[in-house]
């Protein structure tokens, strides 16, 4: 409120001036006319015409931005034909105002050379004032306005088609986007091609802009820079992946600073979380968000899987996994949380028992069948779980040597002893 009253101020004072020019322009013209209309006509037609010249003149002298590709080049043609106009044809200038002149004589051109340059100069500065004081602000606020919607728009379109070229698995939480990059590479290079399109990336480099200056900005932009940015990780490889990272958990944040309430990108949030191994934070993210009812049902299987990179949470792992199972009979992802979860507690049994194998053990046999159960509906997974269980950081790894392991997951060779 206290920033509008100097405009207040300046918007009575200028209404003022207006009502006081116009007064002592009426009586002025009434004073020259001397009860003649045609004087008077004469009077207001040329202060008309050099108040309209004056303000073209101060239109093109106050370009700025935009402006100065194209009105700036018509201003510095115009003051070098005034220039060599005044100079070579001066009488030619005067031959004009004696056309407008209220009778013979030189008294009589003295007052239409003063009327001239009088509203010449008041419509000059007319135009000078309104223009820096308000035009030339209402025109930047209008533009900046129509950058930020035109990029907006351009960003909202990006990320529908992004989300549209989503398989149902991925944003239902089921599948990670570079699992399914694996698995359909060439649709996912197209998402790609959408993800660093020239459109989007102009459009997040004016966020990042806007950011640093600290220019306001609305839900819509934040969001969809937080979408962008998160689902950009996922395309960055070595040393670029942890800043998309970074940036991306900071415009995620920033875009839940302004609805603290929004489920999915919480849940994004703790995604990132998870990229940057930040576990225990990823999970207690997920928590405090399954307590919401805004919550999507998704979150439940994601939390099962995160729990697997928390100690002593397997059995978390385990109920959340069952229960988001019976919730959703069709899915068989959860198996594989499942076959990890029991896969961790038959390892921790291995080591407190200090035994390589132990062939009865209840863990063990759980596991695997977890594993059977998943691969029934998803037998083309069996190959990652060949590759990733000879990683020793893994779950599944305590099974690499075990033969009814490397029969399920189909190892080419299945003589290795238990």
């Amino acid at each position: 409120m206290a920033s509008d009253i100097p405009r207040k101020k300046w918007e009575l004072t200028s209404g003022f001036v207006h009502v006081c020019v116009l007064l002592i322009s009426a009586g002025f013209w009434l004073f020259i006319g001397q009860i003649s209309w045609w004087r008077t006509v004469l009077a207001v037609g040329l202060s008309f015409a050099c108040f309209t010249i004056g303000s073209l003149a101060g239109f093109l002298f106050t370009s700025y931005g935009e402006e100065t590709s194209t009105l700036g080049k018509v201003r510095d043609w115009l003051v070098g034909g005034l220039t060599g106009l005044t100079v070579a044809n001066s009488g030619a200038i005067k031959a004009l105002l004696l056309t407008f002149s209220f009778g013979p004589g030189p008294r009589e051109f003295a007052i239409t050379t003063s009327v001239a340059i009088t509203y010449l100069g008041l419509g000059f500065f007319y135009m000078f004032f309104q223009r820096e004081l308000i035009f030339n602000v209402l025109l930047a606020r209008s533009r900046a306005l129509r950058g930020q919607l035109d990029g907006t728009k351009q960003a909202g379109i990006a990320t529908q088609k992004l989300l549209a070229g989503l398989p149902p698995a991925l944003l239902a939480g089921i599948d990670t986007l570079d699992d399914t990059i694996e698995e359909r590479k060439s649709e996912f290079e197209a998402l790609r091609t959408i993800l660093y399109a020239d459109d989007v990336s102009e459009f997040l480099k004016q966020a990042d802009e806007a950011l640093s200056l600290g220019t306001a900005t609305d839900w819509d932009v934040v969001a969809k820079a937080a979408y962008l940015n998160y689902y950009r990780t996922y395309y960055e490889k070595g040393e670029k992946r942890e800043p998309q990272e970074e940036k991306a958990g900071e415009w995620i944040l920033r875009a839940l600073m302004m609805n603290p309430l929004h489920g999915d990108l919480t849940a994004r949030y703790a995604d990132v979380l998870w990229m940057r191994e930040l576990y225990a934070d990823a999970v207690a993210t997920l928590e405090r968000l399954m307590q919401s009812p805004e919550a999507p049902a998704y979150v439940q299987q994601w939390l099962g899987y995160f729990l697997l990179f928390v100690e002593s949470r397997e059995d978390d792992t385990i109920r959340l996994s069952q229960d988001y199972h019976k919730r959703f009979p069709d899915e068989t992802d959860t198996f594989f949380n499942i076959a990890n979860a029991y896969a961790k507690k038959y390892s921790q049994e291995l080591m407190q028992q200090d035994v390589l194998s132990k062939t009865d053990s209840e863990n063990r046999r759980r596991a695997l069948e977890n594993l059977k159960s998943g691969l029934k509906s998803q037998p083309d997974f069996a190959k990652t779980l060949r590759e990733d269980s000879a990683d020793p950081d893994d779950f599944l790894h305590v099974f690499f040597t075990d033969r009814e392991f490397r029969e399920i997951v189909k190892f080419e060779s299945t003589n290795a002893k238990t």
